[in-house]
């Protein structure tokens, strides 16, 4: 019976001695949770712009997936904060409390609409987290970075054209559109929302030949062509258009600017990425971005584009 017990107690010690190991091997190939730092992005998902929030999203999960799988921020796994506002001010100044009340959040993109970001700026203002604001709007605060071009770009892109009225950031009211074709000009232009599928919905014939701006090129005049195969491989048939180009150029210009401030810091702080977004100097699929003193996106320029036969085209 010793000489019995005495043998179990020899496997149970080497079985331990096994478990310990396998633990430790476990261990080896599967390290703990990397600690998490966030992206925000606010756009709408809901209502009349929902093709803006369902076009960016899939870029920004697709910039994400991507330096997840390369470790691109070392020590950290990077996450996703996708918020709707459904183009509404209220929303928007609503979702933008939360962001900034989520300490894991290191910077902002949005919000995609001219009313919207601005009625969101000074939430993020009020907490000095940097935002990349996709807007023409003048009036942003300090910790705003316009990542788009200003009005004064837009408007040098195609100068002979006849823009639309105030406020054009807008597909509500499209009526001036359908004035008799003897009041209308030759060349007629809009914002970048007028890039939207959406637009020439909704002019219908009127659409035929109107020039929009874009803030960033079509994927296929980007530095990148492939970007689109890559889009697609996780957006579910969402088409990707210049916003697209310019939400994936926007997530990673936030990432570089939270690896610069890590190496020059040691930690992550909003005040930091600021500071190093300021010093941004990245070559993306928009071309180079780079601000100045103001938080303009220094080589801005718009992207002319033109509807024909339902589809937006080079002219």
């Amino acid at each position: 019976m010793r000489a019995r017990k005495t043998e179990g107690s020899g496997r149970e010690a080497v079985g331990s001695l096994l478990l310990t190991a396998f633990c430790l091997l476990l261990t080896a190939c599967f390290p703990l949770t990397r600690p998490v730092v966030k992206i925000a992005l606010v756009a709408p998902f809901e209502g009349r712009y929902r093709e803006v929030g369902y076009e960016v999203i899939y870029a920004v999960r697709l910039a994400v997936r991507e330096a997840n799988a390369n470790h691109e921020i070392a020590g950290y796994s990077v996450e996703l904060l996708a918020l709707d506002d459904s183009g509404d001010m209220d929303m928007a100044a609503e979702q933008a409390r939360k962001v900034a009340a989520d300490p894991q959040v290191a910077g902002v993109i949005g919000h995609w609409l001219d009313e919207t970001t601005l009625a969101a700026a000074r939430e993020y203002a009020a907490v000095s987290i940097p935002v990349l604001a996709t807007t023409s709007l003048s009036d942003l605060h300090s910790s705003a970075f316009r990542l788009w071009p200003t009005d004064a770009a837009l408007l040098s892109a195609l100068p002979d054209a006849a823009f639309c009225p105030a406020p054009c950031d807008s597909l509500e009211d499209l009526s001036w559109l359908h004035s008799p074709t003897s009041n209308l000009p030759e060349l007629i232009a809009g914002p970048p929302l007028w890039m939207q599928p959406q637009f020439a919905a909704l002019a219908g014939d009127a659409a035929e030949g109107v020039y929009v701006i874009a803030a960033a090129p079509l994927p296929a005049d980007s530095t990148d062509p492939s970007f689109a195969d890559r889009y697609h491989a996780l957006s579910n048939g969402v088409e990707p258009r210049s916003n697209a180009v310019l939400a994936y150029d926007a997530a990673r210009l936030l990432f570089e600017a939270i690896e610069r401030d890590m190496k020059q810091n040691g930690a992550l702080t909003r005040a930091g990425i600021m500071a190093a977004l300021e010093q941004s100097n990245y070559s993306g699929l928009s071309g180079p971005i780079s601000f100045d003193e103001k938080h303009n996106w220094k080589e801005a320029w718009g992207w002319v584009y033109q509807w024909r036969n339902g589809k937006i085209i080079r002219p």
